[in-house]
């Protein structure tokens, strides 16, 4: 039977990681992240969306458009956050709040 509520997407929540990383998602389709890399931590807050295994982040807090894919495993969230020089954090990242 359908309810006509839309079914939960097991990324709303916040993520966090014992180095800094942290990412929130809320069930309005956007998200707020700080991530740590190459020695500095940076905020982002923007739009995502999801396409089975792809995630796609869309920062409003700067020009910037990420596409990655991600795993949820128990409550660890795996996924890369592009650093500078094209390169990429892996990120694991477990659930601390819904």
């Amino acid at each position: 039977m359908n309810s006509g509520c839309p079914e939960p997407v097991p990324l709303y929540g916040t993520w966090s990681d014992n180095f800094g990383d942290t990412i929130s998602f809320f069930n309005d389709g956007t998200f707020n992240a700080r991530i740590k890399g190459n020695g500095t931590i940076r905020n982002y807050e923007g739009n995502y969306s999801i396409l089975l295994n792809s995630l796609t982040f869309v920062c409003t807090s700067e020009t910037l458009n990420i596409t990655t894919e991600w795993d949820i495993r128990g409550n660890m969230l795996y996924l890369d956050w592009p650093q500078d020089n094209s390169t990429a954090s892996h990120l694991t990242l477990y659930k601390i709040s819904n």
